[in-house]
């Protein structure tokens, strides 16, 4: 990766490839695989065929970021059209959604990427007011300040450890009055205490995300086994793929990454931009082009 705003996007993209194989699927579902491990993408291609296929989860960050590219402004008009087609075509996301369904957290790494654009209070407004678009609940709204928060944290550089990010985060949940809920599920990845069951699907993607990443698993265990507990474990992959890649100062490995592909529709809709209309779509690639564009 040439920057770490790159490797941000790129092992974002990873996650949530990684996380494909499973996603939606119930963890007694998984375990009647008898599969021990995930070792690769497309370990379970033959259940998932799809696997390495970006969603939601990739597809609206790189959607909202070209929209920034191409009007230099966060236009949420312009977003709100662009979900809607995307809503449209692919079928696998819907809005406005109820407050506790993770997809809110979809256009995190995008908003992180805008922190140095502006004073914080602007760069808060924003990533309320982008979020609302599709998740108008308060937890929602709280919820991806949070993790843009800890992108720009982890980012710059401020935090160094899981340990100093999970403290920073829980101070700052108290300094801007956001939702408890978010400090008692850092709170409970620092302890290490063992998972239960949320009913709560933003709080458990969060917390399970931060569990993992306050482990002494290394990257690959890590995805592994949030991805054999399935639910949402595109998005929750894709949340421990980018801290964990930020903290470590490396990318992951490059056969994760020459296994994930843009879905059908993110492609089409890209075919649309001038700035990628001739070229061939690959999600490195994009990481990489994104991250130049929205430095200048």
């Amino acid at each position: 990766m040439e920057n770490r705003e790159e490797l941000l996007l790129y092992s974002w993209f990873v996650g949530d490839g990684f996380g494909s194989q499973t996603d939606g699927m119930k963890r007694e579902e998984i375990e009647a695989l008898a599969i021990d491990s995930l070792t690769e993408v497309y370990t379970l291609e033959e259940v998932q065929p799809r696997s390495g296929q970006s969603g939601p989860a990739s597809d609206l960050t790189i959607l909202a970021a070209l929209s920034m590219i191409a009007l230099g402004q966060v236009d949420r008009d312009h977003l709100r059209s662009k979900y809607r087609t995307y809503e449209k075509e692919s079928g696998t996301f819907s809005f406005p959604q109820k407050g506790d369904n993770p997809l809110a957290l979809t256009r995190t790494p995008f908003l992180a990427l805008l922190d140095e654009r502006y004073p914080f209070t602007k760069w808060e407004a924003i990533v309320r007011s982008e979020t609302q678009i599709t998740h108008p609940a308060p937890l929602a709204v709280d919820a991806a300040l949070l993790l843009s928060r800890a992108f720009v944290l982890a980012l710059h550089e401020e935090a160094d450890t899981p340990q100093q990010l999970a403290a920073l985060l829980i101070a700052e949940v108290a300094k801007r009055g956001w939702d408890e809920k978010l400090a008692v599920a850092l709170r409970t990845a620092v302890n290490q205490k063992p998972l239960t069951e949320s009913p709560n699907q933003i709080i458990a993607s969060i917390t399970a995300s931060f569990h993992t990443l306050l482990s002494a698993l290394p990257y690959e265990e890590g995805l592994s086994a949030i991805a054999l507990d399935g639910g949402n474990s595109r998005i929750t992959c894709a949340i421990y793929s980018s801290l964990k890649a930020l903290l470590d100062g490396e990318a992951p490995p490059q056969r994760f990454g020459d296994e994930i592909y843009p879905s059908p529709t993110l492609e089409a809709m890209i075919k649309s931009e001038t700035l990628f209309k001739r070229e061939t779509i690959k999600l490195e690639r994009l990481a990489e082009k994104i991250a130049k564009e929205l430095a200048q």
